[in-house]
């Protein structure tokens, strides 16, 4: 006789056994419950009247015992063939569901190796919090053209004249670029005897004689005005010209001015004003989701060249905040490394600060709506 108490081992194996199966097993174990209540009738059935049930009321429990340990059986081996998804899988499962653009990226894939799950609970993380489907990618203006400057220089003339912004960055760059060019045949040769000093004297001279051809014809005069047509497309709100203060310098502006320190308090006062609007371009552009300009503005503070009381903080926060917006793997690792550098000295202060300055500018670059990455 099967007891009452060996039968409800027997289903209390088989619950545990469900308990890591899929959820259409729970309806197998409904089956298995009626038929544990159905030998238990039995059972009772044989205790009231031993003379007139025991053979039917025996082979019965003959056939149920041999069922619900078939059903057993059956759980556990099923239990071991379908083990639980690894962690990597149910990450990937969840970040499926929360991602519209993984989700259809992800439909043509073919299942993974362990290795490659071990891969992506490491990165898909990363890949998810990056992801901004609302951020319009762009990219800058291509400002090196073909020939020389001077053959396009009054046709960009005249567009920016008209409130053409791109035509003014294109000139600002390209008489930026030509600032340091020889303007004629006689300083070309001085600069060429000078390079032929260098180690490297074939690949600097090459350069040389490109950048003299590309720039030839231009006045010093026309190649200092490139920060009037910089600045004014930076103020009428031109990412690329905001983005491009990450590469100008002060001591580079104020000799490219002609200021010098003979006039100790107005050379002070000049890049004291170029430093704060510097400031002001990469903010903007790094709101308008410009990495560049994110990367410029965190160097700024973490080297203290722009000092105040929250400068460790902000720097911290700049490099989470292009952890957030960046596509670029090599620009993540890169700012990843240096957040994991800075987080064991920043206070508790420091940190909320961060976090705080951190949401502020996320949102307002996925108000802005735009993203130019680095590489572009």
């Amino acid at each position: 006789m099967l007891h009452t108490s060996s039968k409800r081992k027997s289903f209390n194996f088989l619950a545990k056994a469900c308990r890591f199966s899929k959820p259409f097993t729970i309806k197998l174990l409904s089956i298995i419950k009626t038929l544990y209540d159905t030998a238990s009738f039995l059972d009772k059935v044989y205790i009231v009247n031993k003379r007139h049930t025991q053979p039917i009321a025996e082979n019965k429990r003959i056939i149920l015992s041999s069922l619900l340990l078939f059903s057993a059986l059956l759980l556990t081996a099923y239990h071991f063939y379908n083990k639980p998804n690894t962690q990597a899988e149910h990450i990937q499962n969840n970040a499926r569901l929360s991602s519209d653009d993984l989700s259809s990226k992800n439909k043509g894939e073919t299942a993974l190796s362990p290795m490659q799950n071990q891969q992506l609970a490491i990165e898909l993380t990363h890949t998810v919090v990056q992801s901004h489907p609302r951020l319009l990618v762009k990219s800058k203006p291509t400002w090196r053209l073909e020939d020389d400057f001077k053959t396009h220089f009054e046709k960009l003339l005249e567009k920016s004249k008209s409130g053409n912004l791109e035509s003014k960055y294109i000139i600002a760059q390209n008489l930026k670029y030509c600032l340091s060019s020889p303007k004629n045949d006689d300083q070309l040769n001085t600069k060429l005897e000078q390079l032929a000093q260098f180690s490297d004297a074939s690949t600097s001279i090459d350069t040389a004689l490109n950048q003299f051809t590309y720039c030839k014809g231009l006045s010093n005069d026309e190649t200092k005005a490139y920060y009037a047509y910089l600045e004014d497309a930076a103020k009428s709100g031109f990412v690329p010209a905001q983005e491009a203060f990450a590469n100008i310098h002060a001591e580079f502006y104020m000799k490219s001015q002609n200021i010098t320190t003979e006039n100790r308090a107005l050379y002070i006062a000049t890049r004291d004003k170029f430093n704060d609007q510097r400031l002001g371009f990469l903010q903007r552009a790094s709101q308008h989701g410009s990495e560049k300009a994110i990367m410029a503005l965190s160097n700024l503070y973490y080297t203290q060249q722009q000092s105040d009381e929250h400068s460790f903080a902000k720097s911290y926060a700049l490099n989470k905040l292009i952890m957030e917006i960046t596509d670029s793997d090599d620009i993540y690792n890169r700012y990843s490394w240096y957040e994991q550098k800075q987080y064991p000295n920043m206070s508790e202060e420091e940190l909320e600060y961060a976090h705080a300055m951190v949401e502020q500018w996320l949102q307002i670059i996925k108000t802005n709506g735009t993203l130019y990455p680095n590489s572009k």
